[in-house]
């Protein structure tokens, strides 16, 4: 349950920030922005992922289903927002539609395999 809730509070922050500031994201004119908000969820990811398996201690063999309990609850939600993207995000050029969905796709396939990444064999153990 916890890794449910997890999602959905990932799920909610990054909602609420391109809410609030999704025009600085899905420049479709500014290549070099787009490349970096593709770019900079690889470690946000990592972050947002990785420590929460150390932390509830979660074994390699779990691992895969927390990152699917975690990318479900935004991919669930998701999937109606983008019916919506005009309304819910009003900050956006309507254009950039398939750029934030293709950024969503990029985002919780990037957790999805964070569940696949094993613990690295520290030296010296």
């Amino acid at each position: 349950m916890f890794f449910l809730f997890w999602g959905f509070f990932v799920w909610l922050g990054a909602t609420l920030i391109f809410r609030f500031g999704g025009q600085f994201f899905f420049l479709y004119d500014q290549p070099l922005l787009m490349i970096m908000s593709y770019t900079l969820v690889v470690p946000l990811i990592a972050v947002l992922t990785l420590p929460v398996y150390k932390w509830k201690k979660v074994h390699s063999n779990q691992k895969i289903k927390a990152a699917l309990f975690i990318a479900l609850p935004g991919m669930l939600i998701d999937a109606v927002v983008l019916i919506y993207f005009q309304n819910l995000f009003p900050n956006l050029d309507p254009n950039t539609d398939k750029y934030f969905a293709s950024w969503l796709l990029w985002a919780y396939s990037l957790i999805l395999l964070s569940g696949f990444i094993e613990k690295q064999v520290e030296i010296g153990e």
